[in-house]
């Protein structure tokens, strides 16, 4: 009886313990049928009370699946506690059907256990009689030119867009403002004629004529202006230091310039000029204050003897007239240079404030490249394109343009090992090179001949360019790529001579290795000591992912 109580006690408890499992882990799967090698998603969520700590499987718990991917612990709060998931992604390479194994799961002090489940692993069925045959695809061939401008206009295109749409403002600011930019640059359409002595003269008086000669300020201005345009008019036309003399001096200058008959000017003239300086000079001095009256009259007498002295002046020649024709160019050449040389200078010192702001951000040498165009920082810049080299198991390796096809056939030392597939890259002035290069074999490959793959490699390197590489300077290390396959590097610097016997740093090599029992795969890579050329080589070799199928 104790032994039947026993047995009810105890599946009463493994019933208890499985609802409570139920209620907490629960996991589930998205198909139960895959193709091989597709991921399968397993998602485990687990419903508590309250937060404890919870260890999920690792990767030994899917066995015989493996683990390609595993989401991050979500964990969601709602009305009887939280719930905690995780998805993992795994995936079988062999056909069949598995068993998913019950996975173990640790909550807090106690331990779960999952429900195992079933899942079927099914080949991918290829029919090669359902698709076409089709020839070996050729060897690369250079592209013509216009083929050539085409990809440079697709790979820049927003580029160019930005250029145009610059051009286009820039033409329409031009076109618009076209009237005072040619002025600007032609100012003889702006320019009069200089105004002659006897022109200056008449303006002024016209000026005076509006002048109003209530005040005693205005009076003496007027005054002192009308002096002023008589002096002025004789200076340039009969005495030359008209401006400076007194009324006394100039007056005897023009008794002398009568007596001399260098003009003939009239007695009358003298007087009547006598009497308007000296006026002027009483106003200007003695605060004389004449009537309007009397400076009307002082306003005609002017008109009128500036009038009659410009008859008696000769006309201009025409070689006078040509040598003021000749000085307003030369004005006019001496004006439209200064705004040549501030526009220039102005342009000029924007681009050095320019180039010295660019420089202090990103770098002198950058600004530098980047206005010259220099190639090897476009290449660092642009999109760079990722390839597989050499078939289902070639490499993978990211370049800045696509590698091409080598079918120049190779006298290989070795005559059980086979070249399978060789690809080359180069920049322009050709001071970056890479050659990715394919060999197999029917018997086994020995592990090391490296060397020897390695002197084949830089033979022609040595002999076109006469460059010269030390083994005292080589370096070799194990090579660990992303995707965790093992290999081998080689590198070191390249010199070249200069004098006989002195040599100077040229660049650098490495020679990667891929190592299998039939196939051997290397990555040449060799640069000259110039800028970006080894941040791109860098950029290159950590590239570099042999293919795992």
């Amino acid at each position: 009886m104790r032994y039947i109580l026993n047995i009810c006690l105890f599946a009463f408890i493994l019933t208890i313990s499985n609802t409570i499992n139920s209620q907490n882990v629960i996991t589930n799967i998205d198909n139960d049928s895959i193709l091989i090698g597709k991921e399968l998603y397993y998602k485990i969520d687990i419903n508590l009370d309250k937060e404890k700590n919870i260890v999920f499987p690792d990767s030994t718990s899917f066995v015989p699946f493996e683990i390609i991917s595993e989401t991050k612990i979500d964990t969601t709060a709602n009305e009887d506690g939280f719930k905690f998931s995780k998805t993992y992604g795994i995936t079988s390479f062999d056909e069949g059907e598995f068993i998913i194994p019950k996975i173990k799961i640790e909550i807090g002090d106690s331990i779960f256990l999952t429900n195992s489940k079933k899942v079927t692993v099914n080949l991918v069925e290829v029919d090669t009689l359902k698709q076409g045959l089709y020839e070996i695809k050729p060897s690369y061939e250079p592209i013509s030119n216009f083929d050539l401008f085409l990809l440079i206009i697709k790979n820049r295109y927003p580029y160019i867009i930005l250029l145009l749409l610059s051009l286009i403002i820039f033409t329409f600011i031009i076109f618009y403002f076209r009237s005072t930019i040619f002025e600007f640059f032609y100012p003889l359409i702006k320019i009069k004629p200089s105004l002659n002595p006897i022109q200056i003269a008449k303006k002024r008086i016209i000026e005076l004529k509006n002048l109003d000669t209530k005040s005693e300020n205005q009076i003496k201005f007027f005054y002192s202006e009308l002096s002023f345009a008589l002096r002025n008019f004789l200076e340039k036309k009969v005495y030359d230091r008209s401006l400076e003399s007194t009324t006394k001096e100039l007056i005897s200058q023009l008794n002398s310039i009568k007596e001399l008959k260098i003009l003939p000017i009239s007695t009358n003239s003298i007087n009547n000029i006598e009497e308007l300086l000296n006026r002027a000079d009483l106003v200007k001095f003695a605060k004389y204050l004449p009537e309007k009256k009397l400076i009307k009259k002082d306003l005609i007498s002017l008109d009128k003897e500036i009038n009659l002295i410009s008859d008696l002046l000769p006309k201009l020649t025409e070689e006078e007239r040509l040598r003021d024709l000749k000085y307003q160019k030369e004005k006019i050449k001496k004006i439209v240079t200064k705004r040549i040389v501030i526009v220039l200078s102005s342009l000029l010192l924007s681009l050095i404030l320019l180039f010295l702001t660019s420089g202090f951000l990103n770098g002198f040498h950058y600004t530098f490249d980047k206005i010259t165009f220099n190639e090897n920082l476009n290449l660092t810049e642009k999109q760079w394109v990722k390839s597989k080299y050499g078939g289902l198991t070639g490499i993978f390796v990211e370049t800045p343009d696509a590698l091409i096809r080598l079918n120049d056939s190779i006298n290989y030392p070795y005559d059980n090992i086979n070249l399978d597939s060789r690809f080359y890259y180069s920049n322009s002035d050709k001071s970056i090179e890479l050659y990715i290069s394919n060999y197999s074999s029917k018997n086994k490959i020995d592990n090391n001949i490296y060397q020897n793959f390695l002197e084949f490699s830089l033979d022609p390197l040595i002999t076109e360019k006469n460059i010269l590489s030390l083994k005292s300077d080589e370096k070799l290390e194990e090579f660990t790529t992303k995707n965790k396959q093992k290999g081998q590097i080689i590198y070191g610097p390249l010199k070249i001579e200069i004098e006989d016997g002195r040599f100077k740093k040229w660049g650098e090599y490495k020679f990667i290795c891929f190592f299998t029992e039939s196939e051997f795969k290397t990555v040449f890579l060799v640069y000259q000591d110039k800028r970006y050329l080894s941040e791109i080589s860098e950029r290159i070799i950590s590239s570099i992912e042999p293919n795992k199928e």
